[in-house]
């Protein structure tokens, strides 16, 4: 029994040992991990700057060369100047105060170096500092303008939806100012360094123990980037709170949302609750910069504690006779210049930190566009005719970051030249079957195929262009009138006879001819245009919805919500006239999505949705004669009209 117990107990140390190993190897994995995580950052970080100083370079050549030069020379100019008075003063020293051309031959060039470096440190600073600001507003707007196609570029919807992408996108589009200056604060940080570097070499040939001084910059710089670090850390955290205070208060000021706003009385309360995000975004922001100033003035107060010894030595050296007074004046403005050099590096470093953080954001986003760009890029092209159809095969969607399916089992199979009606009460799921049939997301399971291609197999560009539609929730494109149409098939923007034609589909000529100057006029009020009735903006969305004549896919998802029934009724017969138009030339699909049952009873074939799935389908007489959901909700509203 004593072996078998001595037994167990070895074998509980080695299996202790096991796991003592196993807890190493895996704490060795995560510190790898790591590692890897911050390699990648850091050939991140080193990419973007490569990336800023050629759009440095494309923006303003001349500038940007001026500005390099000037930067060098700014930074080893205060060593000049720092042995230029040493020169002059052990000079004086050792030869008097004479005067005359001997005095003048000796003193003369230091003189004339000690000037033009003062000079070059005054003009030349001033100088780069204006021709750094205007590049960085050039960069801005090039930088924005790249944001901006970075996020059009990219297929679908999900990165304008989603809460954690949308976070990372305000984040670049608003610290694109912040990441203009970050390739030229890294050049000043790094000519700082060199500027600070030299002053330590001259002060070492002194005495090597004035290193010491040199040493006393690293507490402030360490202390500055861990500060600087709360500050950004907040800055993060308050991403989401940020963006909720901005749309708040601008729905204070938007007039789409004025009316609503005014009637309610509601503008005081957004704007309190606006202004309560701030103060908790603004409380989280002053903890951090509390935190950090007290750090700073600890690394400063140790700064000027090494200043003080260092130039007490030199006094003692001087007294002793083991220094010239020289030596001591080239301390005290090295001393003065040093504290310049620190102050200027510490704030390149934070700059860098700042615009660092806009980087890893802004990295992000190039990546995932060029993702997109080159996934797309190896996709094929839609067929030029649906002879198959669209078939939906147990799809299934949930939307990113939740776990709730939103779409289930949805089998279904649409017909070339078909036209099929969707039904059901709000939140049954039809507008995002509507995304998935249009590309703007791919299904979280099951198949969805184009003519027996899988629609993720098809470029979203060209499959989007293969597709018109018109939404409820429409977009007021404040343009002159023939644009605000126009955009729908934009390589025809400017055909001011496919916008005439796509005018009269829609039947808005009586919408067109209300305007002053017709499809020249100027739409919104805020460019001191036309203002339309919301009923009229939908008729002009209609148009745009009608530029395409020839498409694979027509969504018509509530498309005439704002019109009255009559007018909704012929309105989608002259639909059902483009749809059998379309169908005869490509075998188009129409989709239409309506609550007016009515209208959907033009249907070739109807789907009712409730709860993310069909519930029923059939023609319009089948699910009448079925007695089943459709055919209540029908007679429901029909009664009501009575």
């Amino acid at each position: 029994m004593n072996r078998t117990g001595d037994l167990a107990d070895r074998l509980g140390i080695l299996a202790g040992r096991t796991g003592n190993v196993a807890k190493r190897l895996g704490t060795l994995v995560n510190r790898t991990g790591n590692l890897a995580g911050r390699l990648d950052t850091l050939a991140d970080r080193l990419r973007t700057l490569r990336h800023l100083l050629a759009l440095s370079w494309r923006v303003d050549r001349t500038a940007t060369a001026v500005n390099w030069l000037l930067r060098i020379l700014v930074a080893v100019t205060p060593t000049a100047v720092g042995l230029a008075q040493r020169w002059v003063v052990d000079d004086a020293r050792v030869n008097g105060t004479s005067s005359g051309l001997a005095a003048w031959s000796r003193l003369g060039p230091a003189v004339i170096f000690g000037a033009l470096a003062a000079m070059m440190l005054t003009i030349g600073g001033r100088m780069q500092g204006n021709l750094r600001a205007g590049l960085v507003s050039k960069m801005d707007l090039e930088l924005t303008r790249e944001v901006m196609a970075d996020v059009a570029s990219i297929p679908g919807v999900e990165h304008l939806e989603r809460a954690d992408y949308l976070n990372r996108v305000f984040l670049a589009v608003k610290g694109t100012n912040a990441l203009a200056g970050y390739a030229w604060s890294v050049v000043e940080g790094a000519t700082a360094l060199i500027s600070l570097t030299l002053s330590g070499v001259l002060l070492a040939q002194i005495d090597p123990l004035l290193l010491g001084l040199v040493a006393t910059t690293v507490p402030v710089l360490a202390f500055g980037n861990r500060a600087q670090a709360w500050s950004r850390a907040a800055h993060e955290a308050d991403a989401e709170i940020t963006r909720l205070e901005l749309h708040l208060h601008e729905l204070c000021l938007n007039p789409n949302a004025a009316k609503e706003v005014r009637i309610a009385g509601s503008g005081p309360e957004l704007s309190r609750r606006a202004t309560a995000l701030w103060e908790e975004a603004s409380r989280h922001q002053r903890r951090a910069h509390v935190r950090g100033a007290a750090l700073q003035a600890a690394g400063w107060t140790l700064y000027v504690a090494g200043l003080g010894a260092g130039i007490a030595l030199v006094v003692h050296r001087v007294l002793a006779g083991q220094a010239a007074i020289g030596a001591l004046v080239m301390v005290l403005t090295l001393a003065a210049q040093l504290r310049l050099q620190l102050f200027l590096l510490q704030s390149s470093t934070e700059r860098i930190g700042d615009a660092g953080q806009v980087a890893e954001h802004y990295a992000w986003l190039r990546d995932h566009a060029a993702t997109a760009t080159r996934s797309a890029a190896h996709r094929q092209a839609p067929p030029s005719r649906l002879t198959g159809g669209i078939t939906l095969d147990d799809v299934a969607f949930t939307y990113p970051g939740t776990t709730t399916p939103v779409l289930h089992s949805i089998t279904a199979h649409f017909p070339p030249g078909s036209v099929i009606g969707l039904v059901g009460v709000n939140g049954a799921g039809k507008t995002t079957l509507v995304k998935l049939l249009t590309g703007l997301y791919q299904p979280t399971s099951g198949r969805l195929e184009v003519d027996g291609t899988p629609l993720s197999a098809i470029a979203p560009k060209a499959w989007a262009s293969a597709s018109c539609g018109v939404f409820q929730d429409f977009v007021k494109f404040e343009l002159p009138a023939y644009q605000a149409i126009g955009v729908g098939d934009l390589p025809r923007i400017e055909d001011r006879a496919a916008v005439e034609a796509a005018v009269a589909r829609a039947g808005a000529e009586a919408t067109v001819a209300s305007l002053g100057d017709g499809l020249d006029s100027q739409l919104g009020k805020i460019f001191g245009g036309a203002e339309l009735s919301h009923g009229q903006w939908q008729r002009l969305a209609l148009a745009r919805g009608q530029m395409r004549t020839a498409p694979l896919l027509l969504v018509l998802d509530e498309p005439t919500a704002a019109l009255d029934p009559q007018a909704e009724h012929e309105l989608f017969e002259a639909f059902a006239r483009q749809a059998r138009s379309a169908a005869a030339a490509t075998g188009a699909v129409t989709v239409l999505v309506s609550h007016r049952f009515s209208t959907v009873s033009m249907a070739d074939h109807v789907l009712v949705l409730a709860d993310g799935t069909v519930l029923e389908s059939g023609t319009h007489a089948q699910l009448m004669a079925a007695g089943g959901r459709y055919a209540e909700l029908y007679a429901a509203q029909a009664a009501a009209y009575f």
